[in-house]
């Protein structure tokens, strides 16, 4: 009986499908090696050298925006500083004069928050009261055309104050006068002229003007009836008479048109007086109680004498005659 051979062993499935799966991990980390190489640790002086990745292109773009912030010590210091500005200061009133027939008031004016830096607004009204709250003078500045420099808080400047700016005249303003700076004023017309060292202002609301103006007239007739009575007993002369409403000299006289003459007749002659006709004899005798009457306040034994002071200070018999009160 022949004996039978062996079958030989079936092939393994599961074998050759484990040889498979490695074979192919073999190949894939060969891959990746590769890649690595290729981008990474390659440099072949064509890659990597001379073309900079995306994030080393980004860092270099801020390091350059970053220089360019960089400002040159040097070149700051080139750079000129703007002052600083600081708001509305306290002021005080030092002295007056006059220069022609314009007040000049010198100010020192003091803010600690102005430090070393400037004020320069505009439309600032600057008023002077008397120590009685009467409104002396007022006009409205524009201090961005010449700023107060300040220095450690404290700055000094003179202004300007024109025929019809201040009523009172400006050796009868006392030593203890407020000031007061309010801005944004209203004012009317363009600024008066300054003097060579005083800025000019523009004028404050004739409606304001006019009633100053009159209080001033009250005031100053008041002021000198004391030196007016001296003239019962002697002779001095008259400059002006003139009623409120009255047209004359191509003038409407009113009591902003009074005191502007009174002002300029004080400013050529120191002594001149405003008196109210009706206080004295010499004019209630002849009817006329109510007018305003300029006298120079210069003193005369005749009349004759204060006729030919009349002639030697170039007025005619039609604006200066000799007067007493009597």
């Amino acid at each position: 009986m022949p004996v039978s051979e062996p079958a030989p062993p079936k092939k393994s499935h599961r074998g050759a499908l484990i040889v498979g799966i490695v074979a192919a991990v073999v190949v894939v980390l060969a891959a990746v090696i590769f890649g690595v190489w290729w981008f990474v640790l390659r440099d072949d002086g064509t890659n990597g050298a001379s073309t900079p990745s995306s994030s080393q292109t980004a860092n270099q773009t801020d390091d350059d925006e970053k220089s360019d912030d960089v400002t040159d010590p040097d070149e700051e210091d080139d750079k000129p500083t703007k002052p600083v500005t600081c708001g509305i200061p306290d002021a005080t009133l030092d002295t007056t004069s006059l220069e022609g027939d314009a007040m000049v008031a010198a100010f020192t004016f003091d803010s600690s928050a102005c430090g070393d830096g400037e004020f320069s607004d505009d439309d600032v009204q600057v008023t002077i009261k008397d120590s009685d709250g009467n409104v002396v003078a007022a006009a409205v500045y524009d201090f961005s055309a010449k700023p107060l420099k300040f220095s450690r808080g404290s700055a000094t400047a003179e202004l300007a104050f024109a025929i019809g700016q201040y009523w009172r005249p400006f050796d009868q303003i006392g030593t203890g006068a407020d000031v007061v700076m309010q801005p944004d004023a209203t004012s009317e017309g363009d600024s008066a002229a300054g003097t060579s060292t005083a800025m000019g202002g523009a004028n404050i609301p004739s409606g304001d003007v006019e009633r100053y103006s009159q209080l001033a007239m009250d005031w100053q007739r008041g002021h000198d009836r004391s030196a007016a009575n001296a003239f019962y007993s002697t002779y001095t002369t008259q400059l002006s008479s003139k009623k409120y409403g009255m047209e004359i000299e191509g003038t409407t006289w009113h009591y902003t048109e009074m005191y502007n003459q009174f002002l300029r007749l004080r400013a050529r002659h120191r002594n001149a007086l405003l008196i109210w006709s009706g206080d004295y004899p010499t004019y209630t005798k002849n009817k006329t109680t109510d007018y305003y009457v300029i006298l120079s306040g210069e003193g005369f034994g005749t009349t004759a004498d204060a006729t030919a002071w009349c002639s030697s200070n170039g007025y005619t018999s039609d604006d200066c005659l000799a007067v007493d009160l009597q």
